[in-house]
C-alpha cells in the first residue's frame, strides 16, 4: 500500500475513534496479502507512520482520537478476553491513599499474571483467582479512560492479597476506607 493512501486510511480509522491496531486488525483493513501488509506495517513502522507499542500492537501516534490515558487503553489490547481492572499501587496512589507514584500501572486480571514493557510504559496484571461475578460489584467503569478501577476497599484487599507492601499506607487512609 502507498504510504498515502495508508495516511488516508489511518485518518477515516482516527475519525472513527481507532488509534490503536493490532496487526490482525491491519491485515483487515489493509486487505493485502500477509507478506504485503508485513512490509507495509515495517515501512510505516520505520517511518514512523506507526509505533510499534508493543509485539503485535500498533499505534497511529498522530491521531486526534489518541486519549491521554493511552497505557490505560493499551491494557484492553494486551489481555483480550479477560477481565482486568486497575487496582493495587496504581489506584492507591490516584486515589491519594498512599503518597508514592509507582513506576508501572498495575491491574487485577482474570487471566495469568503478566508484566509488558510497551512503548507507553510498563503494565503489571497479577492474577485473582475471583469470578467475574464477585468481582463486579467491587470494581466501575472509569468512562473518561475505559477501563474498570477498583473500589477504594477493593484496592487494598488486593494489596494486602497479594502480599504486597503495606508500608505505603498510613493507618489513618486504611482506617477512612472502612468506614
Amino acid at each position: 500500500m502507498k504510504t498515502s493512501d495508508l495516511l488516508t486510511l489511518l485518518d477515516q480509522m482516527d475519525q472513527k475513534g481507532a488509534w490503536l491496531f493490532t496487526s490482525q486488525m491491519l491485515k483487515l483493513l489493509l486487505n493485502e496479502s500477509d507478506r504485503a501488509c508485513l512490509a507495509t506495517i515495517n515501512r510505516a513502522s520505520k517511518s514512523g507512520i506507526l509505533r510499534q507499542v508493543h509485539k503485535g500492537i500498533y499505534s497511529n501516534d498522530r491521531a486526534k482520537s489518541k486519549p491521554p490515558h493511552a497505557a490505560e487503553t493499551l491494557s484492553l489490547y494486551l489481555k483480550p478476553g479477560t477481565l482486568s481492572y486497575l487496582s493495587l499501587e496504581s489506584r492507591l496512589s490516584e486515589l491519594g491513599i498512599i503518597s508514592q507514584i509507582p513506576s508501572r500501572l498495575t491491574f487485577m486480571t482474570t487471566g495469568r499474571s503478566q508484566t509488558f514493557h510497551t512503548a507507553y510504559g510498563t503494565l503489571e496484571f497479577v492474577h485473582t483467582k475471583r469470578s467475574p461475578e464477585k468481582i463486579m460489584p467491587d470494581i466501575s467503569m472509569d468512562q473518561q479512560r475505559g477501563i474498570y478501577v477498583a473500589s477504594p476497599e477493593r484496592a487494598l484487599k488486593d494489596l494486602r492479597h497479594v502480599g504486597r507492601n503495606l508500608d505505603l499506607i498510613s493507618q489513618e487512609s486504611a482506617d477512612e476506607i472502612h468506614h
